[in-house]
């Protein structure tokens, strides 16, 4: 059983589908299937508490027919392997995973709850779109028993959405035409002439580059390195997704704020892809937060997905896809350091990230125009 990876098209059509067909439990489930046997015993899902407590869930899940969790985010292939490992714990459950972000997700969300025409069942949200549904009130609240191991921090709206994991935003090369030991360092480095018109960057015009803007906001650098660097003629491409498929087809040799991937990612298709780790300069991250959608149809199953993203195993599994988890004794990505031995340049706090966003895109505009 595999993540299902849908479509806007067919995503769009769920909200066609009759109140009815869509939510109503089939109660009194007379048998299911039992949790798959922990592996490395109950630690491996945060104690015997924790796991007693999933465990439950997936029970009263399953009883009340909740057996299919819509997820709308935009993680959908980064987290298939937890995807995958989540449903052969809870083999009568299955993982629908809408690729959607940004107005589009903002917008589908706002009309599900106008309408009373309900789909998504758990959120997987970053920057805006956690912001927006904090705001609006269109994430429930539920309280997982590791969540008080959480930092503050990862939990800026109390028990309603949960830091699971972080990204991390560096430069990326190609590695079959960049050897490990000549890839940029520093942002000094970027303007070497033997990079120009060699590196990718997402449209400065259509916002901020986090990786940079974190940078600026930090000290490391200003406006004038901006202007040095748009003299070097970067590749400008529509997203952070176009500049990672450029970098890993060779259309450019270097990536400026592309989030690291992890080797299990990338060896999947063999992608000849490199990210700077140990960017002196400093990294910028990125928290991608879970939640539980105010109303959704499967809440039982949904609140088991997030309190299972907490657990040592998924935060095992997140490390091995290439983002750091949050969770206190989380494992470091291979390869990588620990995140508390990596520079990052933060971003904002929870609350200030819309202004912290406006004045990134009024500077991007403001040199690059």
């Amino acid at each position: 059983m595999t993540a299902i990876v849908r479509s806007m098209a067919v995503a769009a059509a769920v909200l066609m589908v009759p109140l009815a067909s869509c939510a109503t439990p089939q109660s009194g489930a007379e048998d299911h299937h039992e949790p798959e046997s922990t592996a490395g015993g109950v630690e491996s899902l945060g104690g015997e508490e924790n796991a007693a407590y999933l465990d439950d869930l997936y029970s009263r899940a399953v009883d009340a027919g909740q057996t299919t969790i819509t997820v709308y985010g935009i993680t959908a292939t980064s987290s298939a392997s937890l995807y995958e490992a989540f449903m052969k714990r809870y083999p009568d459950l299955t993982v629908d995973h809408v690729t959607i972000f940004g107005a589009e997700l903002q917008q589908r969300i706002a009309s599900e709850q106008a309408t009373g025409q309900f789909a998504v069942d758990n959120l997987s949200v970053s920057g805006s779109d956690a912001v927006y549904v904090a705001d609006q009130g269109f994430v429930a609240e539920q309280k997982p028993p590791l969540a008080p191991k959480l930092p503050e921090t990862y939990r800026p709206v109390g028990d309603r959405l949960f830091g699971g994991n972080t990204y991390l935003y560096t430069v990326s090369y190609n590695t079959d035409l960049v050897p490990a030991e000549d890839a940029p360092k520093s942002f000094d480095d970027l303007l070497d002439p033997k990079w120009a018109g060699k590196i990718g960057m997402p449209d400065p015009n259509a916002g901020a580059n986090g990786f940079v803007f974190a940078a600026v906001k930090a000290g490391v650098i200003d406006e004038s390195w901006l202007e040095k660097f748009k003299a070097t003629n970067p590749v400008i491409l529509p997203s952070e997704r176009d500049v990672f498929t450029a970098v890993s087809t060779g259309q450019v040799e270097l990536g400026l704020g592309n989030y690291v991937r992890g080797q299990a990612f990338l060896e999947t298709d063999g992608l000849p892809v490199g990210f700077v780790a140990d960017f002196t300069d400093g990294v910028s991250d990125g928290v991608f937060y879970r939640g539980t959608a105010a109303n959704a149809p499967n809440p039982l199953a949904s609140d088991l997905l997030t309190a299972w993203w907490l657990t040592p195993e998924a935060q095992t599994l997140i490390a091995a896809q290439g983002q750091p988890g949050l969770m206190p004794g989380a494992p470091p990505v291979p390869g990588q350091p620990p995140l508390s031995e990596i520079k990052i340049n933060k971003g904002p706090a929870f609350d200030a990230y819309a202004a912290y966003t406006k004045e990134g895109q009024d500077t991007f505009r403001r040199v690059f125009n």
